[in-house]
């Protein structure tokens, strides 16, 4: 029998891709060293699919996010978007891909114009990459209000007329105001009130289904990203360290870093909770100028061998559809791997 199974399409690509700022010193502005914000970091986001990316603050995601929309130019690696490589496009050649990418902010307070009503601040890429007349930009912003549960009575207001959740609405509108492909989604519930956050993730998510559209959703809470995400990359200081399904990432997380940030999310349930075994990381993150030699993680992993320390550990394929970077699960340590699989699987059945 033939197998029917619908083949799915990469719609964004990312290899090696690397952004460094340089650090400057001295009165001629000497460059000294660098800021490895984000570092060798590839994965695939397929069409119509959510790719979560999780870490600490201050790991890199939403500089990987801005890097993938050429907000800033990489400092080397590939990015494609359908196909089209743009890591090394001019930002004029960039013109006509930029409605296929889209970005929703994380403070939607500082990412709208005070000055600019609604109406203008949702049409104005209709100003910018359509030729369509006064009437027509005002029909489509009335429809993209309507999209995001705005009332059309509000398109002559200004964004501090509006509360957190409606200002956030309003950047969802614009982005999707020349139906793009791919939207970056750069923590965009991070500065709502809790009972606002999930009303946003529901638009997200209905707007996905209706639109079809693919996200890349840049999170630190993880009980969200498992609600919203399809698979999860786990990112700590500027690498991807784990990649995996989400069901399969939160159910046994490969990773010592992974295992540590998952028995960090809190259980609802008194009885589990007390059950838990929380892993404490010991030590602070070292600095994105100066990371340790060999594995980012080596000097705070709890499962630390000597190579850990002098290899960089390359992020490969472990199983089918999981990926990591870790010596425990390299090709001459399968037996250490096998014993940390079992023992991830262990800590989950006893509540981590």
């Amino acid at each position: 029998m033939l197998d029917t199974a619908p083949v799915r399409r990469k719609l964004v690509e990312v290899q090696g891709l690397r952004m460094y700022f340089p650090i400057t010193a001295g009165l001629l502005r000497r460059k000294v060293g660098d800021v490895k914000a984000v570092d060798n970091v590839s994965f695939d986001i397929y069409e119509g699919e959510t790719l979560g990316l999780v870490g600490e603050s201050g790991c890199g995601k939403s500089t990987c996010g801005r890097v993938i929309l050429r907000l800033y130019d990489p400092t080397g690696g590939s990015i494609r978007i359908e196909g089209r490589e743009i890591a090394d496009a001019a930002q004029s050649d960039l013109r006509d891909i930029r409605p296929t990418m889209q970005m929703v902010f994380q403070d939607p307070q500082a990412s709208l114009n005070p000055r600019m009503t609604v109406a203008a601040i949702i049409g104005e890429p209709l100003d910018e990459h359509t030729t369509l007349s006064k009437a027509e930009k005002l029909a489509r912003i009335y429809e993209l209000m309507d999209a995001v549960g705005l009332n059309r009575n509000y398109a002559n207001r200004y964004p501090h007329e509006f509360s957190g959740g409606q200002r956030q609405r309003i950047g969802i509108a614009r982005a999707l105001a020349l139906n793009p492909k791919f939207v970056v989604c750069d923590e965009p519930i991070a500065a709502l009130d809790v009972s606002i956050q999930a009303q946003v993730v529901n638009l997200l998510e209905e707007l996905q289904d209706r639109l079809g559209l693919t996200y890349l959703f840049i999170s630190h809470d993880l009980s969200m990203v498992r609600h919203i995400a399809d698979r999860v990359a786990v990112m700590y200081l500027g690498k991807i360290v784990e990649l995996a399904p989400r069901d399969d990432l939160y159910l046994r997380p490969l990773h010592p870093y992974t295992q540590a940030l998952l028995s960090a999310v809190p259980e609802p349930d008194p009885e589990l909770e007390t059950q838990r075994r929380r892993i404490i990381l010991k030590g602070d993150v070292p600095s994105p100028a100066n990371p340790p030699k060999g594995c980012n993680f080596c000097t705070r992993c709890p499962k630390v061998m000597d190579i850990c320390r002098t290899v960089d550990p390359a992020f490969r394929e472990v199983e089918p559809g999981r990926f990591t970077a870790c010596h425990l699960f390299s090709q001459s340590n399968e037996t250490a791997g096998q014993t940390a699989a079992a023992e991830a699987r262990q800590s989950i059945q006893q509540g981590v």
